[in-house]
Formats: structure tokens, sequence, C-alpha cells
């Protein structure tokens, strides 16, 4: 390592790469913003501080001025005599203009950037003491905000012109002068400011597996750690995936200073509860306690399940669908099936939660967060419910184009083959009609599933006995023969019907479930009649199937062409 920048993480190697080559001045430093940033000594050995530091001891350790700036603390120096040096030329300032920056330093953005500006010229067109110097501006976002410029205010305005002049200043080019912008996500800042030809974009990745595992090591020399840990470090390393080292240092310290065990079991849950908090709530972490073996009937989905499970296992991911589409009318365990998958492959599993925001510029940046941990966290699978209602579309409107980009962000994930086998997309629906078809298509959601409701008897008396194992209701010999065999019910139904019989031997003290509580739940039982809607949406999912297995007796052999007449007749149906 005798290069210094052969000792830097690889985004910060482009930035000093780039700085050397003397074309750009100003960086945009995103993703990964708020976690440590190892900091190698010249025989290669790490310690690991905050970015703020990594800047200033690693970036810019010759520079004759090192200056942050962020709205809340205003401009700081990374030494005092840095800030001495400042407020002289505010002095000066003040003689000139009638200002009082010399007693006060400036926090609004719109006088705190003209008063660094003047800084770096007063320092450096002096050919005689010129000096070097790098401004830091935190929360470029908060400074800059994304937003359409009609509806920007004065000072917004005025700090975006000051950002798109320092990146092609020519004093700043000819000189030694660099601008750092901060920002976690992108699209929380000015899409002039981010599309910037002049300015060179650097993203910090969450760490992946190597340097988590140096991390951990710098964490596992202490007497608690060889104490209390279960993991060795390379498996803890494996289990942290998606975590930021920040992350990974508060799971482990908690656990060493509350004596607890570093084992499986925790630390599965607190990175659970960390990314849950990381993402501000926006998915949710599943965790499945069943296989495909608790799910009834579905046979040819099941089979085709298991064999892409094996794949995955096997470590064969050319092979595996991108994503899934799982379709049919309501009440068929859509989510429940995928969940029992993702429990048979023993990966980690996430629903999407309400991501979207009243505010502009929210929703992408909530998405953006939401795409970050997951590329890190895989293999991982994700579950989208109502996928027709939470997508989006490309053509949507009256949000301010939300709506639009968040389907964009999506489908350019969707699409992306590097992680093939390592996201798995499920999108759920029981109108995949209203989906776009740009997720549908081969190369993101490969493969329609289409599930319907049990109509062979034996379907149904064996669904009886997973309801009531799910439900953990035990039940006396024979209740499944008190199913009816005839008549539309659903899985949902027959969950139904089984919480039901559980009322109602508790209230009569049974210590189980027995076949009179059954068959007195069946004979009262009214299902619900949705009669057109339920026929179009069988039918939707039946035209949106990718294979003949998936389908029953009953629509196997129909013509597609009577079934769409019959499909698009409930359409036009229903929309009266």
């Amino acid at each position: 390592m005798s290069d210094p920048i052969e000792r830097l993480p690889a985004w910060a190697q482009t930035l000093a790469e780039k700085y050397r080559g003397g074309t750009s001045v100003q960086f945009l430093i995103s993703g990964n913003i708020h976690d440590l940033v190892p900091l190698r000594d010249a025989a290669g050995n790490a310690s690991f501080v905050p970015l703020r530091d990594f800047l200033a001891q690693a970036i810019f350790p010759q520079r004759d001025a090192v200056f942050y700036y962020d709205l809340s603390a205003g401009i700081n120096a990374s030494q005092p005599k840095m800030m001495e040096d400042l407020l002289q030329v505010a002095s000066a300032v003040d003689t000139v203009t009638g200002t009082r920056y010399a007693q006060g330093l400036p926090r609004e953005a719109s006088r705190a950037l003209p008063l660094l500006e003047r800084y770096i010229r007063t320092r450096t067109m002096n050919p005689s003491a010129r000096k070097k110097i790098a401004i830091v501006l935190e929360y470029a976002e908060m400074i800059c905000p994304a937003g359409q410029l009609s509806y920007q205010s004065a000072e917004d305005s005025s700090n975006l012109i000051t950002l798109l002049k320092w990146a092609r200043d020519p004093l700043f080019l000819a000189n030694d002068v660099t601008i750092c912008l901060v920002c976690q996500n992108l699209v929380e800042l000015h899409p002039m400011v981010v599309n910037n030809p002049y300015t060179s974009k650097l993203e910090i990745a969450l760490p992946d597996s190597t340097e988590r595992l140096e991390f951990i090591n710098s964490l596992s020399q202490g007497k608690d750690y060889v104490e209390l840990a279960d993991l060795a470090p390379e498996v803890l390393a494996d289990l942290t995936a998606g975590l930021s080292r920040v992350n990974t240092l508060h799971l482990v310290k908690e656990a060493l200073n509350n004596k607890k065990r570093l084992s499986l079991d925790y630390v599965s849950g607190k990175k659970k509860e960390l990314i849950e908090k990381e993402c501000y709530g926006l998915l949710e972490f599943l965790q499945p306690t069943w296989t495909l073996d608790t799910v009834s009937g579905h046979d040819a989905a099941k089979k085709w399940l298991r064999e892409d499970a094996r794949l995955i296992k096997e470590g064969k991911l050319d092979s595996v669908p991108m994503g899934y589409l799982i379709c049919g009318p309501v009440g068929t365990g859509k989510t429940f099936l995928i969940t029992c998958f993702v429990g048979e492959i023993g990966i980690p599993c996430v629903k999407l939660l309400n991501f979207r925001s009243q505010w502009q510029g929210v929703t992408e940046g909530n998405w953006e967060k939401i795409l970050t941990v997951l590329k890190a966290t895989g293999p991982v699978g994700v579950i989208i419910d109502e996928a027709d209602a939470a997508v989006g579309k490309r053509e949507a409107g009256g949000d301010s184009g939300t709506s639009a980009r968040v389907f964009s962000m999506l489908a350019s994930q969707m699409g992306d083959t590097r992680y093939r086998g390592k996201i798995l997309w499920f999108l759920l629906t029981c109108r995949p009609d209203l989906l776009p078809v740009d997720l549908k298509r081969q190369g993101r959601a490969e493969v329609h599933i289409p599930l319907f409701y049990p109509e062979e008897e034996a379907e149904r008396r064996g669904m009886v006995k997973i309801m009531a194992r799910k439900q953990k209701a035990p039940i006396a010999e024979g209740v499944e023969q008190e199913m009816p065999s005839s008549g539309r019910l659903s899985g949902a139904d027959v969950e139904g019907l089984v919480v039901r019989a559980r009322r109602r031997s508790l209230l009569e003290n049974h210590q189980a479930i027995t076949r009179d509580d059954f068959a007195r739940e069946v004979k009262d039982f009214i299902p619900p009649s949705y009669g057109e809607e339920i026929e179009l949406q069988e039918l939707a999912a039946v035209l949106e199937c990718t294979g003949k297995e998936f389908l029953t007796p009953k629509f196997r052999d129909l013509e597609r062409a009577k079934l769409l007449v019959r499909f698009q007749h409930l359409q036009a149906s229903l929309a009266r």
C-alpha cells in the first residue's frame, strides 16, 4: 500500500482520482453517509471514524482550511486556526458591506454560502499566499431541497444557483478547492444539482460481508465478547447483512453491556428491529414459522416453488425467476403461500408497508432507502401485497409525478439481473389485469401463478386441519368430516369456520373443537356472495397464468378467446 489512495474505500478512491485529474471540484456523496468509515494507517490497519473525520484525516489532511456547514450548526472548522482565518476574512467583509459576520457567523444558507465563497476567492486570488480549501456541506438536501422551480422560495433558488456556479467556477478549478455535498437520498436533493454534469456523484454502500467481518473482528478482541459470543465472527458477519457498521456496533454492544448471549436468535431479532427502525417503519420483517407442508391444495404451485427453493439452496441462482406474480380471488391464501415458501428457503422475508407520503419527494426518498437496504440484505424475499394499488403506474398523474417515479424505480430494480436469486419479488393481487405490463413481463415478474378456491372434497378437509394448526386450535378426531363437500368456500372462509368453532368449544368448556362444534358452525355459516366480482378475479388469474400446470381442470381446456370475452363483459358490467 505505497500509494495512500489504495488505502481508501472504493468511493473515496474515485473522489481522489477525480480530484487528481483536475476535472471536478464538486462532489456529491450519498448513501450510507451516517456510518463509520475505515481509516487506515500506512500498515493498512483500520480504525473506524465518522464520515466528517474521515474526510478531514484521509481526504483533506494537507488542506490549509477545511470547513463544515449545515443549517443547524452553521459554519465550523476542523481546526481552531482555520476558524480564526475565516473570522479575519469575515471582519474584512464587515468593513466593506456593513455586516456583522465577525461577531457571529450566519447560520442561514443564503448568507453562509456567500461568506464561504468570499473566503475562497480571498484566499486563492493572491498567488503568493494561496490556500488549499475544502468545504463540506452536510445535509445538502436541506440547503437545496427537491422541488419545482416555480414553487421554490427566493432563498432556495439562491442556494441552487450558488451550488451550480461553484461546480464550474474557473477560479475553483484553477486552484486547490474541493466542495463536498453530503446527502443520504439523492431524490431529496434538487435534481438540477444531482444531474449537474460538473458534479461527480459518489455513493457509499452498506458494508459487504468482507467489510463487516473486518469491523466485527475489531469488536471481538475484548474479554466480554469471548465469553458471550456463541457465533464465530464469520457467521456474525453473514447474519448482519443489510446492517451498517453503526447498527452492528449497537447490536454487539447492547448484548455485551447487558450480559446477553450473542446467539442466532438474539442477532436475528435485533437485526429485524434495527432494519425496521433504519427504514422508518416502511417495511416489516416476517418470521416464517411454516413451510409449504402447511399449505393445503395448490399442488402445482407448491411443486414449482419447491423446485425453485432447491435451486436457491444449491446456489443455482441463474435459473431462478426474478419475481413472481401470485394472483387469484380474495381469500385463496396468496400471502400465506409465499410466507410458507420463504420459510422453505430459510431466507429473510420483508413485507412493504405504506411507504407513500403526502409530502413532495418523501415517497421517493422512502423507496430509495428501502431499495438500498434490500440490495445489501439479500438474499431476501419482498412481498408487495395489493400490488395493483401499491406500485403506481408509468402514466399516473395528479400527484406531481410521484407514482410514476416510484413505478420507474421499482421496475428498474426488478429488472436488474445482478440481483437474480438475491431479491425475490412477489407481487400479490386479486386483480392482475390492473398491474402495468412493464412489471408483469418476462425478466421481472416472470412466473404468474393463479390460486383458486378448493374444489375437491379431500382438499377442503385437509384445509380444516391446516387452519386448525395455523390457529393452534386443538381438534378432535374426524372434525374435518363435517366440512361440506359442495359450495364455494375460500381458504379464508375455512379459517373463519375454525375460529368460530374454537370460540364455541371454549364457551362450552371443551378441551378441543368437537365434531358437533364444527358441524353447528358449518350449518350456521352463510358464506358471503360476491358473484360477478369473484368470477372476474378468477378469470383475471386464468388469463394471466404463464403455465397450464397451474390451472385447475375447470379452466385448463377452456378457449382463451371465450374467457376473454366473458372477462370483458364482467369488466363492463361491474364498471356501471
